[in-house]
């Protein structure tokens, strides 16, 4: 759909939104607690002596990068999916991931526990990746381009406030040690069933439509895979080149948590509450005061122009927080915070919703695919890589592993110069370039 003037949601689409905002609110109490930087604090803090310091700081990596590491598998979701009632599925997947992050609340404090406690984790993210792969279509369905990132911006917001609820709880309950943090996860676990219980209501609009549209692509008959991932890249030019600088701007994203945790446990010392604020709970409840700023934005622009903007808000708060940790200015670091939720606010909508600007009605699915499984590789990789730099530096020579930080600021600022290219090359082709695949 080309860009053009926004409209109001019809009171269709309105209905449908208040049919799930409860269960998304639900969902959010649950993933809270499996939130990459929710997870690695809690890791690092109540698993500390329980395995060697390179095994604790590997898991922080791998639980920190589990949310896009996950999403490698998101092919499997985009076969399983395709042709398929979405509602159904979607209870499947909600439930089974309430009941893994339950799993937790039964890992005991020692290095067997802090393995279950990754594997676990690490296999709710994966069913949490089948939940955003199915709900992509499912929203692309329900609401019209025009309106599309308002209404699910709502969505967000709830889910964000609920998210930053529960990890603010972990942080009280690592600080205050008055309760065993694990046994949130029993509860979240509980709020994640009765969302999958409530989400059974939920209706696909025109679902025929969506069916018939992917039976048409010839998907059926070719599934999702490795295969079509390089199709799509090598037939799309400009959807090849989205990926190419989103994987290096998220990369650096992504190597950041990971990097921040150890520091701010190993070198600034702070309490476990507080670097869950700093790095979940504040970026979280930020996130509603900018996400209708973005919504907007995204609504009236392709998005590869919304990157090109979106990309520096990103860059700044990860400047803000290096500085922060550089100069040890608790001033700077809840700057950053408020910055980096600002940023996320901006990239949440475009994660989910920017392959829609590329995709033909029926490959929406696959388009995500692609995306989501590309965002596995580099979330299995980069927080790894960033914890490698950090303890090699400090091998090196004791206090500099903080200049590890310098490498995920450069890959972002090299990813948003690249949505800067990609937006001038788009503007010098016309107004007719606005439109899907017009890049």
């Amino acid at each position: 759909m080309p860009d053009g003037p926004t409209g109001k949601p019809s009171p269709l689409a309105e209905g449908i939104f208040r049919r799930e905002i409860l269960p998304w609110g639900l969902l959010g109490l649950t993933l809270g607690l499996v939130e990459g930087a929710t997870a690695a604090v809690l890791i690092k803090q109540h698993f500390a002596g329980a395995a060697s310091v390179l095994g604790v700081n590997l898991a922080v990596a791998l639980v920190s990068g589990a949310p896009a590491f996950s999403n490698v598998l998101s092919f499997v979701w985009a076969n399983l999916a395709h042709g398929r009632a979405r509602v159904q599925l979607m209870v499947a997947l909600q439930a089974g991931f309430a009941l893994l992050v339950g799993c937790v609340a039964l890992a005991s404090r020692a290095s067997a526990g802090l393995w279950l406690t990754v594997v676990a984790i690490s296999a709710a993210r994966v069913l949490w990746a089948g939940v955003l792969t199915v709900r992509a279509a499912v929203w692309t369905a329900n609401y019209p381009r025009n309106v599309l990132a308002r209404i699910t911006g709502r969505i967000v917001i709830v889910n964000a406030i609920a998210v930053a609820s529960s990890a603010a709880l972990v942080g009280w309950a690592l600080e205050a040690r008055i309760i065993d943090a694990r046994w949130l996860y029993g509860g979240g676990a509980l709020a994640g069933l009765a969302a999958a219980w409530l989400y059974r209501a939920m209706r696909v609009r025109r679902e025929f439509r969506l069916l018939a549209a992917e039976a048409a692509s010839g998907a059926a008959s070719e599934p999702f895979s490795l295969a079509m991932l390089t199709q799509i890249l090598r037939e799309d030019a400009a959807y090849r080149e989205y990926m190419l600088w989103m994987g290096v701007f998220g990369a650096g994203n992504l190597m950041l948590t990971a990097q921040l945790v150890l520091l701010f446990a190993e070198r600034l010392r702070l309490p476990s509450g507080t670097q869950i604020a700093l790095l979940a709970v504040v970026p979280l409840i930020t996130q509603p005061l900018f996400m209708p700023w973005w919504s907007r934005l995204f609504d009236g622009a392709h998005v590869v122009r919304y990157r090109s903007r979106q990309g520096w808000a990103l860059v700044a708060a990860t400047l803000t927080l290096v500085l922060g940790v550089f100069l040890r200015s608790p001033a700077l670091l809840w700057s950053g915070a408020v910055l980096l939720g600002a940023a996320q606010a901006g990239a949440n909508l475009g994660w989910n919703l920017g392959h829609n600007d590329f995709a033909s009605l029926g490959r929406a699915q696959h388009y995500m695919g692609v995306h989501v499984t590309l965002t596995g590789l580099r979330g299995g990789l980069a927080p790894p890589l960033g914890v490698l730099a950090y303890m090699g530096l400090e091998r090196w020579q004791a206090g500099s592993g903080e200049f590890a930080l310098l490498l995920p600021l450069a890959m972002t600022a090299a990813g948003a110069l690249g949505f800067n290219r990609m937006r001038v090359a788009l503007e010098g082709r016309g107004p007719q370039a606005s439109v899907r695949k017009g890049v």
